[in-house]
């Protein structure tokens, strides 16, 4: 029995081809991927590639997510941020996990990989299934460790100004 993952990427420009290239390593590696995607990128993924052998463990499935227009030099907003927690939320892998593991006697999901912003509330989801979860930041890791490290500088700085 492989492996099952089930890879869980943003719906958005730069998240989903990188989350591609992971699920492709993923079965190059022995694993089965399950990929949740919204219904317009996983019909423009199958429009786009042609089926080669990556494809036979990878299972492509779909929700309908009705994310409001997106400004790309500002990313999702507010409202985008709700459309996503309602229509790729918890509830939803939940649900999608049960109808994957009640259809599947011996391919049962067995971790669950979600992009960074979209981990929000799974961890009681994986705990619940017993999964790991495991969080995949699409950018370079120089942006990660930015995001992460900036606040901490913010405030090791005001320390040192407060000292002199």
């Amino acid at each position: 029995m492989a492996p099952h993952a089930l890879l869980i990427p943003l719906p958005a420009q730069g998240h989903v081809n990188p989350m591609m290239q992971l699920a492709w390593k993923l079965v190059s590696h022995g694993f089965f991927v399950t990929f949740l995607n919204s219904d317009s990128n996983h019909n423009r993924i199958l429009t786009a590639n042609t089926p080669n052998s990556f494809f036979d463990n990878i299972r492509m499935i779909s929700v309908p997510v009705e994310i409001p227009p997106i400004d790309t030099l500002k990313g999702i907003n507010e409202n985008g941020i709700e459309a996503l927690a309602k229509d790729m939320g918890p509830s939803v892998i939940d649900r999608v996990i049960k109808e994957i593991n009640a259809r599947e006697e011996e391919n049962k999901v067995t971790c669950i990989i979600a992009d960074v912003w979209m981990c929000f509330g799974l961890q009681p989801v994986a705990t619940l299934h017993k999964l790991p979860l495991a969080a995949f930041h699409t950018s370079p890791v120089s942006l990660f460790a930015m995001r992460y490290l900036v606040p901490i500088w913010s405030r090791l700085a005001s320390f040192i100004l407060m000292e002199d």
